[in-house]
């Protein structure tokens, strides 16, 4: 049965609730969202966005061409953008192949629904009724069809988020331009789906809100800009995908200025002189001022970008605008003339519900804009967060006037008679400019005042001692980062001067600045700034990045007053730092019984597979782990484990690896076993992001891998490293067992939320020394063998300090091999090159080496046979070290 139109857009007002409530709902619960960015991108741009688009193009194409659409389709269309969306939310709450699966049905789904739509759009324009505005349905078309390319996109980047390993099988090539695939997305989502739409809907809607006729000609310039405006899209997406951002910026530029001159210029030609009302064609105007400035920058950014990496870093904020200020303010503008149309009642009716809403809309629409205006010219900080919280506000609330308005005028349709229609031209009812002027200069006055005032706490001595004269100014400065450190480092402050401090982020990895006072700029992105306030300042004091190690590494701030200052400046420890409490455990309890769940870490290798292409799955992940007897800590790891995954191939290989931050702070990777520049592989990535790492083995060797985020001794210490080997062509001589070993450090801090005293890497203090990640292991687990057994044991010193002197107590090694050369070989004299060529490993030989000597990054192997059975230990032979715990026992059998 088909509802009636009124009471039907009443069941779509409802699912248009829905989203805005869940993205107030995602809004507040910003902090335990895994990845909370994407839930308020996604929330309003598939779900409000989205779900508005689908329910008014499907409006405009029953009123176009009078051909009835079915309620039932459209109806099951928006459920399926629902399910799908939730699906895609599960997807990022999880991980593995679960995660994949989630997002698979729920991109099934929307790309379905979507294509259905458009499938039924195409057939409305074949209609024997179309209308000459029908090339409004041509350009929605358009949008849908740009919004299954986007979705295509979008649903590989999801899978690289829950299971990358499929991905980087499915989509190998999109995988190495990765950074151009998310602006692609971005230009087909923002640009293509909500621009097209956007700009058609004007060509015939525009007019019709002034209460107007087209400009004369204005069907006949949208129906010459499509092409190119399809164009420009499809150019900045390919370009982005291929790693050209400055060609993406130059499609950007194309759509804004065709978008323009086809059909924005005839349409605010056609509002010269009209009835536009404020309450919903200010609204409009100012939803498509936004978003062609919103655009034009993005253009801009991306023309001037290096790389596609780059390009990315700095687009945030104009999705945001896009979405915000654009999109969003269209869709009020929009719905304030078409629902009250929709429930019925004609020209009178409208105008009863205009005359009940227009009184506030100047109040409204300068509010909400101000406060806009206001966060961009504010920047990052406080006040633009309270900025954009107090236009989001008002944006709510004038959608709740409007809902409120248009039903409490359809009830009283219901009991009694619409207003008589009088005919011919009526004035526009007060907008009460002046009115709306002052009462918005006053909240966003206060807005202000609340976003810079001090916070009223308790402060250290040197911030608002009450013995000072406060002098009522305040000293603002601009604080940039390059490599770790604050540029400046030193601050002069007027004594009784506030201070306000701007912190942009200008490094290559996430930083922040806690200042001894307690004021923090929260971490922030490459790219990202924010501002914090304190004061007065009366005395010396100091601020500092958290970030685990970056404090020792330099990265402080010293802020001095203008006058000696009277008392004496304690400064806090950093953060992971020590505070003298000795953390140093001895050699007994390094040897207690480990944890009921302890496993040793798998320390016998398998030999190389015949695959020549290897495509890897590395997750950064912080995870909380037994590091020894007694200690359970926080770790940093490549997929959960101490040292990483080992990998193994063969020269000439390839490894395709993905690598993805699931951590809190910045990540990154380096692989010694590939020769390539460290510019992209190597950079640091967010939480949340994910790079490809590519490299082919040329050279034999076990090759340390580790994260090369600053400072990288931390990264190391807390167990961010890995080993990858590589067999030589030719292969190696065949022996009966195969182990590796990788030394490390330890470094514990008090704080076990931190896991490493970044002051102790600095000082090369270590608590512990492993082989593989766990002090004294494998005396628990020991390493097996048979009497008469060839074993070879690859070795590998990740430091990030520490030499190894590889000794295994009772044998002698009859083959050394060391950093790309065998320094001894069984079966070869002294003078041979070694090869093996002219050597006869049956022979032995009547040389042999008692260590394998490395430094740090340093790898190698020995190989030996056990003559005698019994228990063999493992040692670094700079014996204290092995007291730390590098130690393991060997056990031979008969």
């Amino acid at each position: 049965m088909k509802l009636p139109r009124a009471r039907w857009h009443r069941v779509t007002w409802v699912v248009t609730s829905i989203w805005i409530v869940l993205l107030v709902a995602a809004l507040a619960a910003q902090s335990v969202l895994p990845n909370p960015r994407w839930y308020l991108i996604h929330i309003a741009g598939l779900g409000v966005i989205s779900s508005s688009i689908l329910i008014w193009t499907w409006h405009f194409a029953d009123a176009l061409t009078r051909r009835k659409q079915s309620q039932a389709r459209q109806l099951i269309r928006l459920g399926m953008l629902g399910v799908g969306m939730v699906f895609l939310a599960v997807a990022l709450g999880i991980s593995g192949a679960q995660g994949a699966l989630c997002a698979l049905a729920g991109a099934a789904l929307i790309l379905s629904g979507f294509t259905w739509h458009a499938l039924a759009l195409r057939r409305a324009l074949r209609s024997e009724f179309a209308s000459a505005g029908a090339v409004t349905l041509r350009y929605h078309f358009a949008g849908v069809a740009l919004f299954v390319f986007g979705a295509l996109l979008g649903l590989i980047m999801t899978i690289d988020v829950t299971e990358r390993q499929w991905a980087v099988a499915w989509w190998p090539v999109l995988y190495s331009h990765h950074d151009g695939m998310a602006i692609a997305h971005a230009a087909a989502m923002a640009i293509g789906f909500v621009g097209m739409t956007v700009l058609g809907t004007l060509v015939t809607f525009g007019p019709t809100v002034a209460r107007t006729r087209m400009t004369p000609g204005g069907i006949g310039r949208a129906v010459r800009a499509m092409p190119w405006l399809v164009g420009a899209i499809v150019i900045a997406a390919l370009a982005a995908v291929l790693g050209f951002p400055s060609v993406t910026g130059l499609g950007v530029i194309l759509w804004v200025v065709m978008g323009a001159g086809g059909v924005l210029l005839p349409v605010l030609s056609a509002w010269r002189g009209s009835m536009l009302a404020v309450g919903d064609g200010w609204f409009m105007g100012a939803g498509i001022c936004w978003m062609e400035l919103a655009a034009l920058l993005w253009g801009w950014q991306l023309l001037n970008a290096d790389s596609a990496a780059a390009a990315r870093n700095v687009a945030g904020g104009v999705y945001a605008l896009l979405l915000a200020a654009g999109a969003l303010q269209l869709i009020l503008g929009s719905l304030t003339y078409l629902l009250p149309v929709v429930v019925g009642g004609g020209p009178a009716r409208v105008r009863a519900t205009i005359e009940r809403i227009e009184p506030s809309a100047g109040a409204r629409w300068l509010l909400l804009n101000g406060a806009v205006l206001l966060a961009l010219i504010v920047g990052e900080g406080r006040l633009q967060s309270l900025c954009l919280g107090l236009a989001v506000v008002t944006a709510l609330a004038s959608f709740l006037l409007l809902l409120t308005t248009v039903l409490r005028q359809r009830n009283r349709e219901i009991r009694e008679a619409a207003p008589a229609y009088t005919g011919g031209p009526i004035p526009m009812p007060d907008p009460r400019l002046r009115t709306g002027a002052v009462l918005a200069v006053v909240a966003l006055s206060v807005t202000t005042a609340v976003g810079v005032s001090p916070a009223a706490t308790d402060r250290p001595a040197g911030v608002g001692a009450a013995t000072t004269t406060q002098t009522g100014e305040t000293t603002r400065v601009e604080v940039t980062v390059e490599g770790m450190a604050f540029v400046p480092d030193t601050i002069t402050v007027p004594q009784g001067n506030r201070l306000e401090i701007t912190l942009r982020n200008t490094g290559d990895q996430r930083h922040d600045l806690v200042l001894e006072s307690g004021e923090t700029t929260g971490p922030l992105a490459v790219g990202e700034a924010a501002t914090i306030t304190t004061g007065p300042i009366t005395a010396n004091t100091q601020g500092w990045c958290s970030m685990v190690g970056h404090r020792q590494m330099g990265m402080t701030l010293d802020i001095v007053t203008g006058a000696p200052s009277s008392s004496e400046h304690t400064h806090h420890q950093a953060d992971g730092g020590a505070d003298g409490t000795n953390t140093t455990p001895t050699t007994a309890q390094l040897q207690a019984d480990p944890g009921e769940d302890f496993s040793a870490y798998e320390a016998k290798l398998e030999p190389a597979g015949v695959e020549t292409t290897h495509h890897i799955q590395l997750e950064a992940r912080e995870v909380e782990r037994e590091v020894a007897p007694g200690r359970t800590q926080t770790a940093w790891t490549f997929n959960g484990t101490t040292p990483g995954p080992i990998l193994r191939g063969r020269v000439g290989d390839t490894f395709v690896i993905t690598l993805t931050n699931s951590g809190s702070m910045g990540h990154s990777i380096d692989f010694h076993a590939g020769d390539v520049t460290p510019d992209d592989n190597m950079r640091t990535i967010d939480p949340g992001e994910s790079l490809i790492y590519t490299f082919t083995a040329k050279r034999a060797g076990i090759w340390l891998y580790h994260c090369s985020t600053a400072p990288m001794s931390v990264h190391i210490s807390n167990g961010m490293f890995g080993a990858v080997i590589i067999d030589p062509a030719e292969g190696l001589d065949e022996v009966d067992e195969e182990y590796v070993l990788i030394q490390s450090e330890q470094y514990w801090s008090d704080d076990l939320s931190v896991g490493t005293d970044a002051t102790k890497v600095v000082t090369v203090q270590p608590d512990v020394v492993t082989f593989n990640g766990y002090p004294f292991q494998y005396d628990r687990a020991p390493l097996n063998a048979a009497t008469g057994d060839r074993v070879r044991i690859w070795v590998l010193d990740a430091g990030p300090n520490l030499d190894l002197s590889f000794h295994i107590v009772g044998t002698q090694f009859d083959t050394v091999w060391s950093e790309g050369t065998y320094s001894l070989r069984r079966g070869c004299s002294n003078d041979a090159a070694l090869t093996g060529v002219d050597c006869d490993p049956q022979a032995g030989g009547d040389s042999a080496a008692q260590v394998l000597p490395l430094q740090a990054a340093q790898g190698g192997f020995v190989e030996f046979v056990p003559v005698e059975a019994g228990h063999y230990s493992i040692v670094n032979h700079a014996m204290s070290y092995a007291e730390r715990g590098a130690h393991g026992t060997l056990e031979v059998t008969d």
